[in-house]
C-alpha cells in the first residue's frame, strides 16, 4: 500500500492525472459536492424573526421577498424588485433591486421604500434584529403614462 502511494508521488504530473487513483479522488469529490449542494437546496432556510416566552417566530426568505415585493407594487415609479437577505452578525438586512422609471425621485423613493419596508419588519413583525435596507437601481423604465 505504502509502495504504491510512493509510486504515485513519484510520478510525473502526466501519469499521476491519468491515474485511476486520481480518477476515482475527483469522482468522490463530486460526487461529495453533488450531495452538499442537494442537501442545501432541500433544507428550508427559516430566518428569526423574535423570540419571547411562548415560543419562537420565524419566517421563510420567500416570504420576506414577497413582502418586499408587495411593499414595492404600492409605489409608483417602482418597477421588478428583487430581494436579497443578508445576515451581518444576529441582524438581518435586505438589499432590494429596483427599476425606476426615468421621472421619478430617487430620494423619495428611497426614504418611502425605507420606510415602508421598517415599518413591515419592526413593528408589524416585531423584527428584534433588523439591519436595515440598502436600495440599489438596477435600470430605469420608460416612463407611466
Amino acid at each position: 500500500m505504502i509502495a504504491k502511494l510512493l509510486q504515485y508521488l513519484s510520478a510525473s504530473p502526466k501519469e499521476a492525472l491519468l491515474s485511476f487513483t486520481f480518477l476515482i479522488g475527483v469522482l468522490i469529490i463530486l460526487t461529495l459536492l453533488t450531495i452538499w449542494l442537494v442537501i442545501r437546496k432541500i433544507r428550508p432556510v427559516l430566518l428569526p424573526v423574535f423570540k419571547d416566552q411562548a415560543g419562537a417566530v420565524q419566517i421563510t426568505p420567500s416570504a420576506l421577498k414577497e413582502l418586499v415585493r408587495k411593499s414595492c407594487s404600492s409605489i409608483p415609479g417602482v418597477n421588478l424588485p428583487s430581494t436579497q437577505i443578508f445576515i451581518k452578525g444576529k441582524s438581518i438586512g435586505l438589499k432590494v433591486r429596483i427599476r425606476i422609471t426615468t421621472d421619478s425621485r430617487v430620494k423619495e423613493i428611497r426614504d418611502s421604500l425605507s420606510k415602508k419596508i421598517e415599518l413591515i419588519m419592526i413593528e408589524n413583525l416585531n423584527f428584534d434584529q433588523f439591519g436595515g435596507v440598502d436600495v440599489i437601481i438596477e435600470g430605469f423604465t420608460k416612463s407611466e403614462k
